[in-house]
C-alpha cells in the first residue's frame, strides 16, 4: 500500500510538497488538480481556477501554476488569458504589492487586506519572504472538503462544523458524529487509537451515539469496517472507519 499520510501539502518555491500516489491519484498532474480544487474552497476568493485553467495548467508545477495566474491577472500581459481582464482600478496599495512582486525586492511591504485588488491579494496571499509558497494543512484540507459534501447531501439536514468534527443533526433520529482525518489506512491492521478513543469518549459523553471515523479512500480501503468495542457492549452505538472518495476533485 502506498503510504501517503503527511501534514502539509503546497509548494515552497521550486519545491513541491505533494502526498504520494494513492487511489485514482497515481500521477502528479492529478495531485496538482486535487490541491487546486481543494484549496480554493477554503481562500475565500483570493483566487479560483477554471476547468480549462486546472486541465491545462497541471502539467506545470505548481509555482508555475501561480506564476501563469499572477502574469495572467496583470493589466498588461503577454501571458494568453483565458479571461482577459478589461479593465484595472488604481489602488495604491495594490500597486505597492503588484510591484514588489514585479522588481522582486524584498521591501516587506505586503498588506493582507479584503480592499486590494484581485491581483494584489493573491500576490499578497502566496508571495512572502521575497519568493513564492503556499502551504495549506491537509487535515483542515480534508475536513473541509467532506464537509462540503455532506452539506450537499443533507442539503434540508442542519449539517454543523464543530472544528474538531462534523455533525448531522437529524429531525426525529439519532444525530450523527464525523471525526476526519487525512491517514493511510491498513485495513489489516488498523492504526486508529486515538480516533477511536475520540469516538468512545463521544458515545459515553455526549447524545451522538453513530460515530464515523473517515480517512481518504484507497486502493485496498473502499468499504465502511464497523468497530466493536468491549467497554460498549452494554451501550446501543455505531462506530464505522469509513472511505471517502477524493475523486471528484479530479472531474472539476
Amino acid at each position: 500500500m502506498h503510504k501517503f499520510y503527511q501534514e502539509i501539502v503546497g509548494f515552497n518555491e521550486h519545491n513541491e510538497i505533494l502526498p504520494n500516489f494513492f487511489d485514482e491519484f497515481n500521477s502528479k498532474v492529478k495531485l496538482r488538480k486535487m490541491f487546486l480544487n481543494l484549496t480554493t474552497s477554503l481562500v475565500d476568493g483570493v483566487y479560483s481556477f477554471t476547468k480549462y485553467e486546472i486541465n491545462t495548467l497541471t502539467r506545470y508545477s505548481l509555482k508555475e501554476i501561480f506564476e501563469y495566474k499572477i502574469d495572467a491577472m496583470l493589466p498588461v500581459s503577454y501571458v494568453k488569458t483565458y479571461h482577459k481582464p478589461t479593465s484595472f482600478n488604481f489602488d495604491i496599495c495594490s500597486t505597492i504589492v503588484i510591484n514588489n512582486y514585479k522588481n522582486k525586492e524584498n521591501k516587506n511591504v505586503l498588506f493582507h487586506s479584503k480592499k486590494l485588488l484581485p491581483l494584489a491579494k493573491l500576490i499578497a496571499f502566496c508571495y512572502n519572504n521575497n519568493k513564492l509558497q503556499l502551504i495549506f494543512d491537509l487535515n483542515l484540507l480534508f475536513h473541509q472538503f467532506v464537509f462540503e459534501k455532506v452539506k450537499r447531501l443533507h442539503k434540508n439536514i442542519r449539517v454543523i462544523d464543530s472544528g474538531d468534527s462534523i455533525c448531522i443533526m437529524q429531525e426525529h433520529q439519532s444525530p450523527v458524529k464525523i471525526y476526519t482525518n487525512w491517514k493511510s489506512i491498513n485495513t489489516k491492521n488498523l492504526n486508529i487509537k486515538d480516533e477511536l478513543n475520540n469516538a468512545i469518549e463521544c458515545i459515553k459523553q455526549s447524545e451522538f451515539k453513530q460515530v464515523y471515523l473517515v480517512y481518504p479512500k484507497a486502493s485496498d480501503f473502499k468499504r465502511h469496517i464497523p468497530v466493536k468495542v468491549d467497554e460498549l457492549e452494554d451501550r446501543n452505538y455505531d462506530i464505522k472507519v469509513i472511505p471517502y472518495s477524493l475523486r471528484s476533485t479530479l472531474r472539476k
